[in-house]
């Protein structure tokens, strides 16, 4: 009997990670496909200014969730009979973040570019998009916990496609460029709504919602560390954007963001990972030594799967980009080679949060977010006059080495980190030998 519910559990789990690589496929095809072919229209100069927007816009997505999210999953798997009171603090939570994040995103262009009405309006429709995006998370994360995620994902599938087709008409047709800005609204409104029909279709009854003080002050309470950790994240993240446009020009970004189309697409893969194995191999798990040594396995085994976009950009990238983009963004290759490598780190890293999380260590998470915030401003500030867009990619690449190399080995709170860094190397040993490995 409990060899069959344990088989139905890697059934289920393999089939929620299958169907989030789905969507992330579709995400990469109007991401990357599309993408670039809305970067070879607009040209690097207003692609600049279109990828600045997202990034400032990105910049408070932070502040949107405060922290509502792996939490969510965690207690809606411990805690039977919970839904209506998680689902209710989530969904308020992330109402009220979502106007906040918004209107700060707006004040903050008005008052740092006030000018440049063009990018004003810009910021001013990605931003009303935010709440339709974080407002049905919940319900999301809801059917994530249950290992369900086909119904959710097969939604914003067909809406990404959609939206997809869209901005191909908006290329086709000549559009300006505030029309992008504008899909971006609509393709997250369309989203939240099928989100929502879903839920209630599914048996979901946003009538049991209960919004109770206590319940919303308490998830507030678990997810501030996070939120704060990402927070600083999206900053360390959109730094170099961000400082490109700042230190250089729309056109300098432009170049960055074109070859980060490349590269940021395949970083995603590593959350979607995490979240099909963490209900399974990681919050149901009570003994640390099996807990550490599941870290250990999912590391190495993310690790050797980061070499293959690593390997495919070397190998077709000189192609790729002038393939793609044309000779205007032919800088953006150098870029593009130093960029992709983040990959490894990105894959590597990935278990650390949910071992984190798991361990109610949020705050460590905050110390991790804060190192590399610091170090990717300061080797921003020194590598950007020197070398631009490419200096951008170098100290983004660097401080990602030295907080997994330097931070975790000079800090003590951090030795487990180092210390499960360390076994996954011996396991990855094991599986280039064709050993079996253990799992907890």
């Amino acid at each position: 009997m409990l060899s069959s519910i344990k088989n139905k559990m890697n059934s289920a789990s393999i089939k929620s990670m299958l169907w989030l690589v789905s969507e992330k496929i579709i995400r990469m095809f109007s991401g990357v496909i599309v993408g670039l072919w809305i970067a070879r229209y607009l040209g690097p100069s207003q692609y600049g200014m279109y990828t600045f927007a997202l990034a400032w816009v990105s910049l408070f997505n932070a502040i949107a969730w405060f922290g509502v999210g792996e939490n969510v999953i965690r207690n809606l798997v411990r805690e039977e009979g919970s839904e209506g009171e998680l689902m209710g603090a989530a969904f308020a939570i992330r109402l009220f973040g979502s106007i906040l994040a918004g209107v700060l995103a707006i004040a903050g262009i008005l008052i740092t570019h006030g000018n440049d009405l063009l990018l004003v309006k810009l910021v001013i429709f990605m931003s009303l998009a935010i709440p339709f995006a974080e407002m049905p998370a919940g319900i999301f994360l809801f059917f994530q916990s249950k290992l369900d995620v086909a119904k959710p994902v097969m939604a914003q599938n067909i809406i990404r496609i959609l939206a997809a087709i869209f901005r191909i008409i908006l290329v086709i047709g000549a559009f300006e460029l505030i029309w992008f800005g504008f899909a971006i609204l609509i393709e997250s409104a369309l989203i939240c709504a099928s989100l929502f029909l879903l839920y209630k279709i599914y048996g979901g009854k946003i009538s049991t919602w209960r919004y109770r003080l206590s319940s919303i002050v308490l998830m507030l309470r678990q997810g501030a560390p996070i939120a704060l950790a990402s927070l600083v994240g999206s900053l360390s993240a959109r730094t170099d954007q961000l400082m490109l446009g700042w230190f250089t020009n729309f056109s300098q970004v432009g170049m960055y963001s074109a070859a980060l189309r490349f590269s940021e697409i395949w970083w995603s893969f590593a959350p979607i990972i995490m979240n099909s194995l963490s209900p399974k191999y990681i919050f149901n798990i009570e003994n640390e030594a099996v807990l550490k040594q599941n870290i250990s396995n999912i590391m190495a085994y993310l690790f050797l799967l980061s070499f293959i976009p690593v390997v495919g950009v070397l190998v077709l990238g000189q192609y790729a980009i002038p393939f793609l983009l044309g000779e205007q963004y032919a800088d953006a290759l150098p870029i593009l080679y130093v960029h992709v490598f983040m990959a490894i780190l990105i894959f590597f890293d990935a278990p650390t949060g949910q071992y984190l999380l798991a361990q109610q260590r949020q705050k460590q998470m905050i110390w991790k977010s804060f190192f590399l915030l610091l170090v990717n401003f300061m080797l921003n500030y020194l590598f950007i006059p020197l070398w631009g867009a490419l200096g951008a990619a170098i100290a983004t690449l660097c401080s990602y080495v030295l907080m997994q190399v330097v931070l975790y080995r000079m800090l003590p709170i951090f030795k487990d980190l180092a210390d499960m860094q360390n076994q996954a190397f011996v396991v990855m040993l094991r599986i280039i030998r064709g050993k079996s490995i253990v799992w907890g």
